[in-house]
């Protein structure tokens, strides 16, 4: 059930058949390397909402695209809001979607950069005697299209579970796990996840363009609890 594809009559048995459940997708509109499109992130999140919402019944709100964006806004296509007027907007949203008849909204995070003001917003309807409730879930796919997670599958399943790979596939994500590389920003997971959603607005012509290994060079003050700062984000 998506909401802005149904008909005014239709939410009644929505609502019911739903049990009063409401998806909204929230990402961003930042840089993700030169190969993957500034949407990633919210292109990623409505993409697994749509998809999931074949399965179980469940109402998918509109994209929130403006997220909070913290390091990228000097490179074009980024959109930063506020934090204030997210948060107002958010409020707002969730009070309207709660006022057609949703009573329980998820809120599907796919922009760690949006962690503190959802965590913040939903502390907030918890003092403020609102009748409908807000959770948070974050988009956990990239763990599934990382290497080290996909050769333990092969290892506990045999070959069959990823029938798609090559033998030179495998030597990759071996190669990727031997040399012990992170995850960062328009990585291998998160490519990998968008070849699977959108493969025609990849370029990967365009993805030694820009490195999405992170540098780890702030990770000893992540490791030390300094972990919330957007400047320590921007140097890993």
């Amino acid at each position: 059930m998506i909401w802005a594809n149904m008909r005014e009559e239709e939410f009644a048995q929505a609502i019911e058949a739903s049990q009063g459940i409401c998806v909204m997708p929230v990402g961003c509109l930042e840089m993700h390397g030169q190969h993957l499109p500034v949407g990633t992130d919210i292109l990623k999140a409505s993409y697994i909402l749509r998809r999931a919402a074949e399965i179980e019944h469940v109402c998918v709100f509109p994209d929130f695209s403006f997220g909070d964006v913290q390091g990228l806004t000097t490179h074009k296509g980024s959109i930063r809001l506020t934090i204030e007027l997210e948060q107002w907007l958010m409020i707002e949203l969730c009070r309207e979607i709660a006022r057609n008849g949703f009573d329980k909204i998820m809120l599907f995070n796919s922009h760690g950069g949006n962690n503190a003001f959802l965590n913040t917003f939903v502390s907030s309807t918890r003092r403020s005697g609102i009748d409908y409730t807000v959770r948070i879930f974050y988009n956990q796919i990239g763990k599934f299209a990382h290497p080290a997670y996909m050769l333990d599958l092969i290892r506990q399943q045999g070959r069959e579970v990823l029938p798609e790979l090559t033998d030179d596939d495998l030597s990759v994500l071996q190669d990727f796990v031997d040399k012990k590389k992170k995850g960062g920003h328009a990585c291998f997971m998160e490519t990998a996840v968008m070849l699977g959603c959108y493969p025609e607005l990849v370029r990967m012509d365009r993805i030694n363009e820009v490195s999405g290994i992170s540098t780890e060079a702030a990770r000893y003050l992540d490791e030390a609890g300094l972990n919330k700062s957007t400047r320590f984000w921007g140097v890993n």
